[in-house]
């Protein structure tokens, strides 16, 4: 038997989303929790994250840019979020251009995100740049902004979903209930990146007794359906826009 390999092209020959500007649907939010994330020389500080997936509808410029893949379901770009409204951060920047307004002082005191579900945006999408770690080359969401029109609520083709890592936890803290079963049912249907930081996030590791502790967990503010703003001291506002934006996924394709 050989065990000869060749390299074949790989990656190379998957179809990707190309540059440029679209139209697609949020059909996707998942909370994959907490985890200590290490910026420079700095020490590692703990961040809350989120992911947002969009599917894409409609190519804008270049107008005949492809949005199908070779089954012809339509590709989709996701991106990872602190989970934060603090004025600098990168959810709530995306959320007010997508929405073309600002958020009031009642939506920061609680934004629901999972209503931004099915809503249509204007998605600028660039390509990855080639680093150390990563081939490059994969599509990004570098801005969202508000469609022609204005945003609306639509059908998708994929199925909407909206992921609640605390709810989740409850089936394996003794607080089982229908709804962290359905929650269980929407993990099994997420990609294995997201399944994996799930499942190294604080609020994982608690619920399973696997070296998590309760202290480690973010507040009941930080719960998904509730999203409040941090404060400048939590969030190290000085920096914090710049962190941001070393900490997103750009290489991990959805």
């Amino acid at each position: 038997m050989s065990l000869t390999i060749t390299d074949k092209g790989g990656n190379d020959d998957f179809p990707k989303l190309e540059k440029g500007m679209y139209e697609g649907t949020l059909y996707s939010i998942v909370d994959i929790g907490s985890k200590e994330y290490k910026f420079g020389n700095e020490e590692p500080k703990k961040q809350h994250k989120v992911v947002l997936a969009f599917e894409i509808t409609k190519a804008i410029d270049p107008a005949d840019n492809k949005v199908l893949m070779e089954d012809e379901r339509p590709f989709a770009v996701s991106k990872k979020y602190t989970l934060s409204l603090h004025e600098k951060a990168a959810l709530r920047l995306d959320i007010e251009s997508w929405r073309g307004k600002s958020l009031t002082d009642e939506e920061l005191a609680g934004f629901d995100l999972v209503g931004l579900l099915g809503h249509t945006a204007k998605i600028e999408i660039e390509l990855t740049q080639k680093t150390a770690e990563f081939e490059g080359g994969n599509p990004k969401i570098a801005a969202l902004r508000e469609p022609a029109g204005g945003t609306q609520k639509v059908p998708t083709k994929n199925e909407q979903r909206a992921f609640d890592l605390e709810v989740y936890c409850n089936d394996f803290n003794g607080n089982s209930s229908p709804e962290s079963k359905l929650m269980c049912d929407v993990f099994e249907e997420l990609p294995a990146w997201q399944q994996k930081e799930i499942e190294e996030s604080f609020e994982y590791l608690a619920a399973n007794d696997n070296g998590g502790s309760t202290n480690q967990s973010p507040s009941a503010a930080d719960d998904l359906s509730s999203l409040t703003q941090q404060t400048a001291q939590e969030m190290n506002s000085d920096n914090f826009e710049d962190k941001e934006k070393k900490l997103t996924d750009d290489d991990i394709p959805f």
